[in-house]
């Protein structure tokens, strides 16, 4: 069968982002599938006359968030900042995501919504996901160019912190109306479609997850054996918590440290940036783990490493609910960080969670023969 995936894809410091459109695509595949990505990209000269169009409306709705939704304002300064910060140290520090794409994503050309609308790449199936798209109401990520005749699934898309007003939310209850099966990849996904009136609604893991170490491994570069090292992985979203702890602990136990930031953290220590190849290994070799980031995470758990994650703290607090959602399926809520690193050196039963893994990816890839066959 062939299927199309719309997914963010774009970014040049996020691999969980690029992991995720990889691994839902590899996973189709090794079932026989014909799958691709879609490589939607906005159409920046029609956002720029929108933007300019739209100006006196964005001041105004600036002006009522300060005045009433305070903590929204700030969390919408903080991303723009990241923004502007992840703009300037990926021109100063290229990571070569296109490199891994090029090699191991099969993708259509870059497509605008224009052209999606008036000449879909033809599939005979079509999955939104996975990733933060259902964050706004763009009806490309809700499969609305999809013809009629297709499949049309949600696989683990996320909200993210998408605000339903009145507007908003008839919007996407008319968009999920087209969707033969809609699953989410946390708790707080099944709430907003139950809000929206949808309930035969599954939560579902991230597509990471549906791939084994194994086949990681075979992307993943070839780095030769080395010093043991800890490996420090943080994006930039606000926590409490003091990186010097890190180097604090980690020369106590006499190891190195292999910081990797992306996503707008900034600091003082020396850090590196690799590609997602070399990412994916600096995980496979690490003796320890600390991450705020839930992909880093993710592949911790996958890799089966000794971890903690450090969770998000202010406004950033509402994405932690994936790692919780994510640790408790594992029985690993232990992993995540309170006052001490020591939660390093207690061992982790990976015998039971990687046949916990597998059991998932088995009931997984049956629910995929179903959805798309049914």
């Amino acid at each position: 069968m062939k299927i199309g995936i719309v997914t963010f894809w774009n970014s040049e410091d996020n691999y969980g982002q690029v992991l995720q459109c990889y691994a839902l695509q590899r996973f189709l595949r090794n079932k026989g599938h014909d799958a691709f990505l879609v490589r939607y990209s906005e159409d920046k000269s029609k956002s720029v006359v929108k933007s300019i169009f739209l100006l006196p409306y964005k001041v105004l709705r600036l002006l009522y968030m300060m005045l009433f939704h305070y903590e929204e304002f700030v969390l919408l300064n903080k991303f723009r900042k990241q923004k502007r910060i992840r703009q300037l140290e990926n021109r100063k520090h290229p990571r070569q995501f296109s490199l891994f794409k090029n090699e191991n994503i099969n993708s259509t050309s870059v497509l605008s919504e224009k052209e999606l609308f008036l000449s879909p790449p033809k599939a005979d199936a079509y999955i939104a996901g996975s990733d933060q798209i259902w964050e706004s109401a763009n009806p490309v990520y809700y499969l609305q160019f999809a013809p009629k005749s297709a499949r049309r699934i949600a696989y683990a898309p996320s909200f993210g912190g998408v605000k339903l007003n009145r507007r908003i939310a008839c919007k996407i209850k008319n968009y999920l109306s087209i969707f033969d099966v809609i699953t989410v990849r946390e708790r707080q996904g099944i709430d907003v479609c139950r809000k929206l009136g949808y309930n035969d609604v599954l939560l579902v893991p991230d597509p990471t997850l549906l791939l084994s170490s194994v086949s990681y491994n075979l992307v993943a570069r070839i780095i030769p054996n080395e010093d043991e090292y800890l490996l420090l992985y943080l994006l930039g979203n606000d926590m409490d918590f003091d990186v010097l702890n890190v180097y604090q602990w980690a020369r106590k136990k006499n190891l190195k440290v292999k910081y990797v930031a992306s996503q707008g953290r900034l600091d003082q220590y020396d850090k590196i940036y690799p590609n997602v190849d070399e990412w994916l290994s600096l995980i496979k070799n690490a003796k320890y783990v600390i991450t705020n980031s839930f992909h880093g995470m993710v592949f911790s758990i996958i890799m089966n490493k000794s971890f903690v994650v450090v969770p998000l703290s202010g406004s950033f607090s509402r994405m932690n609910c994936r790692v919780y959602d994510t640790l408790n399926m594992l029985d690993l809520e232990n992993r995540v960080y309170k006052d001490s690193l020591d939660v390093l050196l207690k061992s982790i039963d990976y015998n039971g969670i990687n046949l916990r893994l597998e059991e998932i990816r088995n009931d997984i890839s049956q629910k995929f023969d179903l959805w798309l066959n049914d």
